[in-house]
């Protein structure tokens, strides 16, 4: 599964959106600046600054959105210097719940071999005031570029805190799935792991500026093989970021 397979599914769960054409589309988008690109608590961009920017249409339930990050010629991602995150999913609501299905499709720039791979997931989340929970699973089925498939099960919380700009949130995940050859690493750099996030963010308008606290338990001392695994850039960290949306 590469750049064909992630652009064909990206156009088909699209098509909704051309045929509604008439209805005029919720769009969105911003440009952040972050001490690291970070996900599921491993660096993608070897624990550098990493600038971004996305967009996003929704009509009628259907979403699609573009995201291009620096990953810094990580070694996780085989020396690529960005990656672009393609997606495509479908929402609804019942009451105070929000579900919604997607698939992603994650293509790298500047590798020095094949490492784009495709995603499918499912979310929810929950609001009741200023308290919002969520949680959902991602799973990457099993390509060359991943080692072997892929699946995160993640939860988490997010509040407001009454009558001020500043919101507390805090999630936590775990990754497990199979192993073929050593890319596996890039996702699961010992295996099976867990990873856990507290941030605090800011919102004036625009603007929003946060710092996380990420984490992992993988052992960041133990030896490995794979060129993949980035040990050194799998363990807990401080980040900041800003972002100016429009």
């Amino acid at each position: 599964m590469r750049i064909p397979i992630a652009i064909a599914a990206f156009a088909a769960l699209a098509l909704p959106l051309a045929a509604q054409a008439q209805v005029l589309p919720k769009v969105s988008g911003g440009v952040e600046l972050s001490t690291d690109e970070s996900r599921r608590g491993l660096s993608w961009s070897e624990n550098q600054l990493s600038a971004s920017a996305d967009a996003s249409a929704g009509i009628l339930g259907f979403d699609a959105s573009a995201r291009v990050a620096m990953v810094r010629e990580s070694s996780r991602h085989a020396g690529a210097d960005t990656v672009f995150d393609l997606e495509a999913g479908h929402g609804f609501g019942i009451g105070a719940f929000n579900l919604r299905g997607f698939v992603t499709g994650h293509v790298f720039t500047g590798a020095a071999r094949a490492m784009d791979y495709v995603e499918v997931g499912a979310d929810g989340s929950f609001s009741l005031g200023p308290l919002r929970l969520n949680g959902g699973a991602t799973y990457a089925p099993d390509q060359g570029p991943i080692g072997g498939d892929n699946l995160y099960l993640h939860a988490g919380a997010a509040v407001g805190i009454p009558t001020t700009p500043f919101t507390v949130s805090g999630s936590i995940g775990h990754t497990t799935g199979s192993t073929d050859d050593a890319r596996a690493a890039r996702l699961r750099p010992t295996g099976d792991y867990t990873d856990w996030r507290i941030g605090v963010e800011h919102v004036t308008g625009p603007l929003t500026l946060g710092v996380d606290y990420v984490g992992t338990d993988i052992d960041t001392n133990r030896a490995v093989t794979s060129p993949y695994a980035d040990l050194r850039h799998s363990g807990n960290r401080v980040l900041g970021r800003a972002r100016l949306s429009f």
